[in-house]
């Protein structure tokens, strides 16, 4: 999993690792929905003032996924084309 903050960019490996990373980012939020990043299927999450939180990209293969690629930092947020 990669994650793209505010501070930088972190990589975490390894199943159970990127379980708990995901965990602790969904308590953060307060709404979700299913997106289309690029192409790729994930999951947008906001605040409860309509403030985006995060956008997750799901890269699946072979029915699994291999990869997540996740943005929290504000700026770069702010920065996208998120839908409303």
């Amino acid at each position: 999993m990669t994650i793209e903050s505010a501070g930088g960019v972190a990589v975490t490996l390894g199943a159970t690792e990127v379980a708990t990373g995901a965990r602790l980012g969904a308590n953060a939020a307060v709404g979700g929905r299913a997106v289309l990043v690029n192409g790729l299927p994930g999951i947008m999450s906001w605040l409860e003032d309509g403030t985006p939180v995060s956008v997750a990209a799901f890269i699946v293969a072979g029915g699994r996924i291999i990869g997540i690629t996740i943005v929290i930092d504000p700026a770069r947020l702010a920065s996208l084309d998120l839908p409303g």
